[in-house]
């Protein structure tokens, strides 16, 4: 079913129109808490702003904003003909400069509160439904270690069951796993662990899931094949969403595993995606929580936090250090590069514990202590 979105009696038909008319309707109030429009020459002022994109609206509320605006100007200023503009058509309705601006008051006041509500509406959905991630998460966990003791139970009842002189006949080349051929020759497919089949299912760009005990992060891992924007403004059921998803580097590869796999997430106010990561500028924060768990569709990760770094989006034709351009170490010398880089924007000092040869994985995401800043995590695997 398709969702519809509303602000008061306007309608939208996706989550990108419905932000554009919140926008709209934060412009309105910002003139409306900002200039009187029954002064003189107000009104008409904003009428041309607008008309000539000074004041840009996006939306069918922004149009209505203007219709009122020619309400207004209607008997002072006839020349304003309908070929100037199609607003103009139903000119010639007066209305009195107190009702007017008591109508005014009264649609900013109810424009304010939807716009509250629903922003909260939002992100109470968005939560929710991330929740429901994890509840599901979890009990696809759980269904997976109920199924593999059983397998295992089953598989040493059956071992026993053998003849002693069968396992010691030599006949057939055994693996680990009973009933199994290994042939030498043939990779065995690798199987994705029990609790993530469903959600693969549901989304096929799904690459694992990241948590980090005790804070917010704990969501699933998308990859999109060919883009690093789509999963910035959508969600992982491809709805749009202004949280967007945590996803992998469209240039990474987790098999083979590159060098470092590189995370995004917005840095959201209410904490949701990587918001949370902020918090690591914070000494007692990061001892608090010092690993991550990375687990892909096929195995369990964990990673030790070996900095916390900020630094800035460079311009292209700077030859700058870049973090987020860092995926292979071909060689010692280029593994040492970028561990130096780390180590002078590492804000816990100058020493950071890694080595060529090390799995890295980093979180990245935006910080306004400078424009275009960003903030990222390095970590290091670990058994």
């Amino acid at each position: 079913m398709k969702n519809v979105y509303h602000i008061g009696r306007f309608q939208f038909d996706s989550y990108t129109e419905y932000k554009k008319g919140l926008e709209d309707v934060k412009k309105i109030k910002y003139i409306s808490d900002e200039v009187d429009i029954n002064e003189p020459g107000v009104a008409l002022r904003l009428y041309t702003l607008i008309r000539q994109n000074e004041i840009n609206f996006q939306s069918a509320i922004g149009e209505d904003y203007l219709l009122y605006l020619s309400d207004l100007l209607a008997d002072d200023y006839k020349e304003l003909s309908d070929v100037e503009t199609p607003y103009l058509a139903n000119l010639g309705r007066t209305r009195s400069p107190r009702k007017l601006v008591g109508i005014l008051c009264i649609v900013a006041a109810v424009t304010c509160f939807l716009y509250f509500v629903g922003s909260e509406w939002m992100s109470y959905q968005r939560t929710r439904e991330l929740k429901e991630l994890q509840q599901d998460r979890d009990i696809s966990r759980a269904a997976g270690y109920i199924a593999e003791k059983l397998k295992e139970k089953y598989r040493e009842k059956d071992e026993e069951e053998v003849p002693q002189e069968e396992h010691a006949s030599g006949g057939e080349a055994m693996t680990g796993e009973v009933g199994q051929v290994d042939s030498g020759n043939e990779e065995v497919p690798k199987t994705i662990l029990p609790e993530y089949v469903d959600f693969h299912g549901q989304n096929p760009d799904m690459v694992g899931w990241i948590t980090i005990a005790e804070t917010n992060v704990d969501y699933p891992v998308v990859q999109s094949p060919d883009s690093n924007e789509y999963y910035l403004k959508h969600n992982f059921f491809g709805e749009e969403d202004a949280n967007g998803c945590i996803f992998l580097d469209m240039r990474n590869h987790l098999e083979p595993g590159d060098t470092n796999l590189i995370l995004y997430g917005h840095n959201m106010r209410s904490g949701m995606m990587f918001g949370e990561l902020k918090k690591y500028q914070e000494e007692e924060h990061f001892k608090a929580h010092p690993q991550i768990e990375f687990h892909t569709l096929y195995e369990k990760r964990k990673y030790d936090i070996i900095a916390v770094c900020l630094a800035q989006v460079e311009y292209q034709d700077e030859e700058r250090f870049r973090y987020y351009n860092f995926l292979n170490a071909s060689s010692q010398q280029e593994f040492d590069v970028f561990k130096e880089n780390v180590e002078k924007l590492n804000i816990y000092g100058d020493s950071v514990d890694m080595e060529y040869g090390d799995q890295l994985l980093t979180l990245s995401t935006c910080n306004n202590y400078i424009e275009d800043g960003r903030l990222f995590l390095v970590a290091r695997r670990v058994e």
